[in-house]
């Protein structure tokens, strides 16, 4: 799958656990990068400060 198209189709295939779980899993990695974002952010305003 390489376009946004086939991904929401493929998505619309799935059983409602299916999404269940795929929403799940992404709700994690967007909390996984945000977390990733703060702290280089963090990092950033550190090294700023010097």
């Amino acid at each position: 799958m390489s376009t946004v198209a086939e991904i929401e189709s493929a998505i619309e295939k799935l059983s409602p656990q299916e999404r269940r779980e795929l929403a799940a899993w992404y709700e994690e990695r967007q909390g996984l990068l945000n977390a990733a974002d703060s702290l280089f952010q963090a990092y950033d305003n550190e090294e700023q400060a010097r």
